[in-house]
């Protein structure tokens, strides 16, 4: 059973990582874009997260999919920190410098969404590293997340230094689910004693 699906929007869509994905991976890490990672070296660290995503996303505890464009893959987007209990989320996109920003966004867009639609999920987080790119807060702010908090040297780039964290949250405007009774969405046709009719054989009808 597939936990993660594969979706759509103009121009690419995300999808599933599978054994296939770790020469991609590999490129993909090795221009970090977030200050103080190291660029992998090692592809037997890649193998494991492709494991890890499955159990993730089967145990509800996190979702990766890689992102392609033009047939190209040139991202991976990741949502971790999920609470399912908190209907809270974090996002994280690592992307090739190719990788342009309305992809970015559409690709954010559209993870979001099925959470949003699968698990109810509404409260979204993202973090911008000091250090990153200054245009990557106008894609985050472009999806619907406006700066919270600054968390001062909350990053460490080296052994003796840090960065800060400038803390991103999008509340989706979605209405909370309804609960519903079993039955709740039968047809009256199959509810006996709510279609009951006089006569042909119904419950307390004439023979």
């Amino acid at each position: 059973m597939k936990f993660t699906p594969e979706l759509t929007f103009e121009g690419g869509l995300v999808r599933p990582l599978t054994a296939d994905d770790v020469d991609n991976l590999f490129e993909i890490y090795q221009h970090p874009e977030i200050p103080g990672q190291r660029v992998i070296e090692n592809r037997e660290h890649l193998q494991r997260m492709i494991d890890l995503s499955v159990q993730m996303a089967a145990t509800q505890r996190g979702m990766m999919w890689l992102l392609a464009v033009n047939g190209e893959s040139q991202g991976l987007v990741s949502i971790y920190d999920w609470q399912p209990s908190l209907l809270r989320a974090t996002m994280r996109v690592d992307g090739l410098p190719t990788l342009k920003d309305a992809y970015r966004a559409a690709a954010m867009n559209a993870c979001m969404k099925f959470m949003a639609d699968k698990y109810h999920l509404r409260n979204f987080a993202y973090q911008w590293i000091e250090g990153q790119q200054d245009s990557l807060k106008a894609v985050i702010e472009s999806v619907g997340f406006k700066p919270a908090a600054v968390l001062r040297d909350a990053w460490r780039t080296g052994d003796t230094s840090f960065a800060n964290v400038v803390q991103y949250h999008c509340v989706l405007d979605r209405a909370k689910p309804v609960p519903r009774k079993l039955g709740d969405d039968d047809e009256l046709g199959q509810n006996v004693s709510a279609n009951s009719v006089a006569g042909r054989g119904s419950v307390g009808g004439d023979a």
